[in-house]
């Protein structure tokens, strides 16, 4: 989950003030708009227009059943859930246990040969890894060999290893010095443009670039920066600024970044090499596409040592290119001639995984083929071996404290059908794996394999990380939580919430965030209305201290219990939410989903992965004619 944007304060209604009467239609609203109005709305069972019976049932959601499961879903026994590991399979078979145990169907893809066996809650999933399993780099001059380099998570050497992009053979093509790989008008340096001045065409070549900026130190920016600091170019992480300025200016073969030249760079090749060697024994990145069209190029780190061996037919050095650049800060390419290079890249097997879904019917005849989704994620970061000390990531907050408090709603619900106030609309409970790995899991599930259909999918009620408090929370309250939601699509879920945050007795206060990464997103791409809570980023986000025991599980129940009670909104209002909004927007293509680069501007033609920074590309939409 990335920080999310200063939130905006909601404002609350007086709903505590109304009548009975009033309470009842504020709880079940029936307008398309989501304000109540009870001389418009059918009726409906008594027992869902009272608001005391949903707080009874709220009320069943304790800090202590909560802390129960959460300090053993985030114990050292699951090895930080990382998706494909021993540690995410045991929880997912643990999920399955529980959601038996509360009686609830089970609703996955797999078919056991026992129907009681655990699997038949399992939704499965191929992913592809996206580090390879073995890469070699070939370089030939004049037709020769020149240089061979092969990288394995097991043994590596001083000249190249594999770092991203495209997991494919190249054959051999030419080489083209590109500079820093920099197009930057307000920086007043851009690479391409002089490679074009000069004719020179990038496609279907390797391209050596350097790392970073052309830099005086390694805090000091030859480029006029505002604060004459290192930029973008050189900060952001996994060259995304310098991806996207390649796939804006052409198609190369792959990349070569010499990483270990110039002010910033600590250690040697040889040791950065020995770094990926080990990311590599990890999972590692993951992909739903073992191939996709707009796939990045394969791009390598290099050496200075092969780097040079490289450019020589050219006259030219790491060195004196970098100097040359330097000595008048401004853009020096050229082509080298009679150079080749070739990659062959083994890719790991396929990592074969589960989501977890289970399933209440509705009690209405009509609305039980809709569905209300109530989501979270139950993987984490894994483990981590070349960490000194505890080597865990529980990822107690992140997210085994959403994914518990989905355990709690399910099994309240299941009371509430067997007391006989059933929800009207069917309500399928997800747990969805690979969410920290790109939201892989929910895709899967929305673009693939819905198990109830998305046109009758009327909301997804999300929980990601509400166990902790963010330190960077504009008012420091201990008393929030952050409620996320498309302006048009979730505006009913909103407004819905605020109310029966007043009308149950939770009383939070709520903090308005348009976008905030989680599950939630695969269905808001698809136009289904959304709710997500969360808590943010606590200080112990993505860190091994992410452990059961920094967790307030009062707040964590009452985040809980309030999305409880949307859930019960949503399953049992009479109309769906939002249906005019998803009826004015039409599929224009694909684009990235919102992140903090500039590469969500970019539109394709067809699914796949950004090339730039790697997420799955979502439905862009434009506003329908009709």
């Amino acid at each position: 989950m990335p920080s999310p944007p200063k939130p905006r304060r909601v404002k609350l209604c007086a709903a505590a003030l109304l009548t009975a009467a009033a309470c009842a239609a504020a709880l079940v609203p029936a307008r398309g708009d989501g304000r109540a109005d009870s001389a418009a709305r059918p009726t409906t069972p008594a027992a869902f227009e009272d608001p005391a019976l949903v707080r009874r049932y709220q009320e069943a959601i304790t800090p202590q059943g909560l802390a129960a499961r959460l300090y053993y879903l985030a114990s050292d026994f699951f090895e930080g859930r990382e998706t494909g590991s021993r540690g995410q399979r045991l929880a997912a078979h643990y999920l399955a246990s529980q959601y038996r145990l509360a009686g609830l169907a089970p609703k996955g893809t797999a078919a056991p040969a026992d129907p009681l066996a655990p699997e038949a809650f399992f939704q499965k999933l191929t992913l592809h890894r996206t580090a390879p399993r073995r890469a070699r780099l070939e370089v030939a001059i004049g037709g020769r060999p020149a240089a061979s380099s092969v990288f394995t998570p097991e043994a590596q050497d001083d000249l190249s290893y594999f770092a991203l992009g495209d997991r494919r053979d190249v054959r051999a093509a030419g080489v083209v010095f590109a500079g820093h790989a920099i197009a930057d008008a307000g920086l007043g340096y851009d690479d391409f443009a002089a490679l074009a001045a000069e004719r020179i065409s990038i496609d279907g070549k390797w391209l050596v670039v350097l790392a970073d900026e052309p830099l005086k130190d390694a805090s000091t920016s030859l480029l006029r920066t505002p604060d004459g600091r290192p930029s973008r170019w050189t900060t952001a992480p996994s060259l995304v600024p310098k991806r996207l300025a390649v796939w804006r200016a052409g198609r190369p073969a792959g990349l070569l970044v010499v990483s270990d030249a110039g002010a910033r760079s600590r250690g040697t090749f040889a040791d950065g090499a020995k770094r990926a060697g080990l990311a590599g024994r990890r999972t590692g990145p993951l992909t739903l596409n073992r191939t996709s069209p707009s796939a990045f190029p394969p791009t390598f780190f290099v050496s200075t040592k092969l780097a040079d061996r490289i450019l020589a037919p050219a006259g030219q050095t790491v060195e004196s290119a970098a100097r040359e650049i330097s000595r008048a800060v401004r853009p020096f390419v050229f082509e080298v001639p009679g150079v080749t290079v070739s990659a062959a890249v083994e890719s790991h097997d396929p990592v074969e995984t589960e989501n977890v879904l289970a399933f209440v019917e509705g009690s209405d005849p009509e609305l039980r083929e809709e569905v209300v989704v109530v989501s979270s994620h139950y993987d984490h970061l894994g483990l981590d071996p070349q960490l000194a000390g505890d080597q865990i990531y529980n990822g107690a907050a992140d997210d085994a404290s959403g994914t518990v408090a989905t355990l709690a709603l399910a099994e309240v619900f299941m009371r509430a059908r067997r007391e006989g106030h059933g929800p009207r609309r069917s309500i399928l409970f997800a747990n969805f794996v690979a969410e920290e790995k790109g939201l892989l899991g929910s895709a899967h599930y929305t673009d693939s394999q819905p198990a109830v259909p998305l046109a009758r999918t009327v909301a997804n009620v999300n929980m990601d990380g509400i166990a902790g408090f963010d330190p960077n929370h504009p008012a420091k309250s201990r008393d929030y939580v952050y409620v996320v939601g498309d302006e048009e699509l979730s505006r009913e879920l909103r407004r819905a919430n605020a109310r029966l945050n007043e009308l149950t007795g939770t009383r939070l206060r709520l903090d308005d965030v348009r976008y905030f990464a989680s599950d939630q997103y695969n269905f808001e791409k698809h136009l289904v209305p959304v709710i997500y809570f969360s808590t943010g980023l606590t200080e112990h986000y993505h860190q091994p201290s992410d452990e059961a025991d920094t967790i307030s599980y009062e707040h964590m129940a009452r985040v809980a219990r309030l999305a409880f009670a949307n859930a019960w909104q949503l399953a049992n209002q009479d109309a769906p939410p939002a249906g005019a909004a998803r009826a004015r927007r039409a599929r224009d293509g694909y684009k990235c989903r919102p992140c903090p680069f500039e590469c969500d501007a970019l539109a394709f033609d067809a699914p796949g992965d950004c090339p730039v920074c790697g997420m799955t590309l979502a439905p862009r939409y434009r506003e329908s004619a009709e």
